[in-house]
């Protein structure tokens, strides 16, 4: 799994091991000791303790590093109840985590284990050339099949990322890891990208963030986020799965977008599917990455020809997108697009040509063709993304007044009169 870059100094950091948590019961309520730097590392409180927090309704343990850069300071938070015990370690700030906790669904970070993951379906086996990865078992995997859910085991705050020296972006990270509960912990620390470091080391738990991390968004704050499953996943330039994060319940699903075979490696895309191949690998090169799907080892000829279809595929939907001018033929337009989104095994992106459809039909008054490509777009859509997408609004709202939405007859100049 490579989706994140982290560049990784050669020199060894300083260990810091971690000392058992003292059993202690805060006096005033667990919202005292994140409030500020924590003064009393790994305080968890002790069983049958009852003191109650109005603004942090679930225990946090709180590790013993802190680094401050500007104005933020950033500490390591770990809830260890958080999918059924498994924990969860954030590297961000005392407000952030104040400001989780009052979330309505914080409740269902802790209670939602991953039920959908079965044994039976998937193994973890070598794959040349790229390590460990997860194939099919033993039977056929239907097409949009969830087979896996899974919660993240770090969150480190982007802000991280961005204003910590490297040194000291690796301290928290080793400590988040660390405060981690078994076998979380050794989980985590048996993922690809520290391949030659010292295990449990410093240096190996920044490489292992940085080869293995998504971007999530919490909140509207983004993070950096390590799945311990789904990071076990590999990429293809036509992946054969996609992934949804939902933040209600903290879990990323993984829903297959064609039948999967058994022996049949399961994939996912890291970058922009959209681009040609070489910007494509020159995207994975950065972690020294790459790819040998078979959209990228095509012979010369039909390479030439993968990309040309790609770049019409860029160049019809950003003229789709221009709602201020007119567009010859619109709906043939759109409907290219959908072909060219098969053609390039990018079935996990086809609500993006639905959508441009179920507009450009409505956009010449042609109601059902519309309506048709809106239910395509909500029944492809909703599998990989969730209700609160602007594309949902629109297309439930276009099915349920055609004629009403803004897009009524548009491309002919008319349009929906209010």
């Amino acid at each position: 799994m490579l989706l994140t870059q982290v560049l990784v100094p050669l020199t060894l950091f300083g260990q810091s091991p971690l000392g058992p948590p003292p059993q202690t019961c805060p006096p005033n309520g667990v919202i005292n000791y994140i409030s500020t730097c924590p003064k009393h590392p790994h305080i968890i409180p002790a069983p049958g303790c009852t003191a109650k927090a109005s603004t942090i309704r679930q225990p946090w343990a709180v590790g013993s590093l802190c680094h401050r850069a500007g104005d933020k300071e950033y500490c390591v938070y770990m809830l260890p109840n958080f999918n059924d015990g498994k924990g969860i370690s954030f590297v961000t700030t005392s407000s952030v985590i104040r400001s989780f906790s009052t979330l309505p669904h914080h409740d269902r970070w802790r209670s939602t284990p991953n039920t959908a993951n079965t044994p039976d379906l998937l193994e973890v086996k070598p794959i040349e050339g790229k390590g460990l990865g997860v194939v099919a078992a033993n039977r056929t995997i239907r097409k949009n099949t969830r087979v896996m859910v899974d919660a993240p085991g770090l969150m480190i705050e982007h802000g991280a990322f961005t204003k910590l020296r490297t040194e000291m972006l690796a301290d928290l990270i080793h400590e988040a890891a660390s405060m981690l509960p078994y076998p979380s912990r050794e989980d985590f620390f048996a993922l690809s990208g520290a391949e030659g470091l010292l295990r449990n080391s410093k240096e190996s738990a920044l490489a292992i963030v940085g080869k293995n991390a998504f971007h999530t968004e919490i909140e509207d704050i983004e993070f950096h986020a390590v799945f311990l499953d789904v990071s076990r996943v590999n990429h293809a330039c036509s992946p054969n799965a996609a992934y949804h994060f939902d933040p209600l319940t903290m879990q990323k699903s993984l829903i297959t977008v064609r039948d999967i075979h058994p022996g049949e490696e399961l994939t996912i895309g890291y970058v922009d599917l959209t681009q040609p191949s070489q910007t494509r690998q020159a995207s994975l090169s950065h972690w020294n990455f790459t790819c040998s799907c078979p959209r990228c080892t095509q012979t010369s000829r039909c390479q030439k020809e993968s990309d040309a279809r790609t770049a019409q595929l860029v160049n019809i939907r950003n003229e789709l997108d221009q709602y201020d001018h007119g567009v010859q033929d619109g709906p043939g337009m759109a409907e290219l697009l959908i072909i060219l989104y098969e053609l390039e095994g990018l079935e996990a992106r086809l609500h993006e040509a639905y959508y441009r459809a179920a507009i450009e039909f409505n956009g010449i008054g042609n109601r059902w063709e519309a309506i048709k490509f809106a239910r395509l777009c909500l029944k492809r859509g909703l599998l990989l993304k969730d209700e609160t997408r602007p594309f949902v609004g629109e297309m439930k709202a276009l099915i349920e007044d055609a004629e009403g939405h803004w897009s009524w007859r548009f491309r002919l100049g008319v349009g929906h009169q209010d």
